[in-house]
């Protein structure tokens, strides 16, 4: 069973209990879905992991210190290597900070080491990377595919999912809603 559109569910009061499932009827094509609403928000802290899988902190590259990255982590608010998934704002030298990119390894969940073996989405709702195939692609009131899994990574209230298999587009599901980030290679900042 997939979840029910976050964002018509939150915005018409229907998601008042926090961290049960719910289960709406009558609202049109999500008529009988069960949604999970995000669990209370845990804060990211380094767990004991077994050294290269996902939550192996201790031994990721040194890449925090030279951009603004997020901490994701997973269900449990263990952090997830910075070399399994990324997020960070765009560069603000080139006032590109309005925009943010996902990374990701792929499969998704492995580590990645270049362009060759990750995926990169994009969040760029006013345009500043100028590519209006990046703006058209991304959807801030998506409707989450039948299809998508939850990947279990989370960041604060956000909740990742995807198509397996599919690396055209990511889902961020919040309280607030769904938004769709497609799958782009952002301009270099000179």
């Amino acid at each position: 069973m997939r979840p029910a559109r976050p964002s018509l569910l939150w915005r018409h009061g229907a998601a008042a209990i926090v961290g049960a499932c719910l289960l709406v009827a009558g609202c049109g094509d999500d008529a009988g879905q069960a949604v999970a609403p995000p669990s209370v928000e845990v804060q990211p802290h380094e767990c004991d992991a077994v050294e290269g899988s996902p939550l192996d902190v201790a031994h990721e590259p040194d890449w925090r210190p030279y951009a603004a990255y997020l901490p994701w982590t997973d269900r449990d608010g263990c952090l997830l290597r910075i070399d399994v998934l990324a997020e960070r704002p765009g560069p603000e030298h080139c006032e590109w900070q309005d925009a943010r990119s996902l990374i990701v390894g792929q499969p998704l969940g492995a580590r990645y080491t270049t362009s060759a073996d990750d995926v990169e989405s994009v969040r760029d709702p006013t345009g500043v990377y100028e590519r209006p195939e990046i703006t058209a692609g991304f959807d801030p009131d998506a409707t989450l595919p039948a299809d998508a899994v939850d990947t279990g990574y989370r960041r604060a209230d956000l909740a990742l999912w995807h198509i397996p298999g599919n690396q055209s587009a990511i889902w961020l599901v919040s309280p607030a809603g769904v938004e769709r980030w497609p799958a782009a290679e952002p301009p270099l900042c000179a």
